[in-house]
């Protein structure tokens, strides 16, 4: 994975990351699509394949254009792929070894990324207090998907960047930051990246916390138009 941030790029460089799955979360609007388009432009620009799956509501088409604008020629290299419940997700995650297993057996190059945005935006819209076996269910196909990209990225040496959301829990009288996804993701994710606001309208403060080593750096960043720089 090449990070849109040269400071992110050169703590992989000293602390290689190669298997496992990477997490980049943050409140609404902060950015994470952005990260995520350019970490996909740069491994487009190395010839790579990747998988481009989108939950949201609205497909960000201008934000594709804007980022990738210098490589449009190579865009049929990403699988730009839009899903609309759960059940796609789950199924879709299944199916990538297929995918993944077909393109090996060709003398194109291989999948080498694949970008989930976001991970649990559609898990949560079917959460429901009051159905706790329905919550118990959701719960275990969360589990299982992670559990599926982490296979992935450790068979097959391809990298998965999850982007995920920011929740409140309530935690010993204290109201604490956490992923959505709670004690499932904090299982399966080796490393996270969290981009939070600062006082400057246009700057960012990214945490990086990896797990496999027991790192933490912060650092800030500008996010212009055209992303992180």
């Amino acid at each position: 994975m090449i990070f849109p941030t040269p400071t992110l790029n050169a703590y992989f460089k000293r602390n290689p990351f190669s298997k496992g799955i990477i997490s980049v979360w943050g409140d609404f609007g902060v950015g994470k699509t952005t990260f995520a388009l350019q970490t996909l432009y740069n491994t487009n620009k190395k010839g790579y394949k990747s998988i481009y799956v989108f939950t949201k509501p609205t497909f960000p088409y201008e934000r594709i254009n804007r980022i990738m604008q210098e490589s449009k020629e190579h865009l049929d290299h990403i699988s730009f792929v839009r899903l609309e419940n759960f059940d796609d997700l789950h199924n879709l995650v299944f199916n990538l070894e297929f995918l993944i297993l077909k393109n090996l057996n060709t003398r194109d190059n291989h999948y080498k990324l694949v970008v989930i945005d976001s991970l649990t935006d559609l898990y949560r819209i079917e959460l429901n207090r009051e159905k706790k076996d329905m919550n118990y269910n959701l719960n275990y196909r969360l589990n299982q998907i992670l559990a599926n990209l982490f296979y992935l990225s450790e068979r097959y040496d391809v990298d998965i960047l999850v982007i995920n959301e920011k929740v409140q829990i309530r935690e010993n009288s204290q109201n604490i930051e956490i992923q959505s996804g709670g004690k499932v993701m904090e299982y399966w994710v080796r490393l996270d990246i969290k981009i939070e606001r600062t006082k400057v309208l246009k700057e960012r403060e990214i945490i990086l916390t990896n797990r496999s080593n027991d790192d933490h750096i912060k650092f800030r960043s500008n996010l212009t138009e055209n992303g992180f720089q």
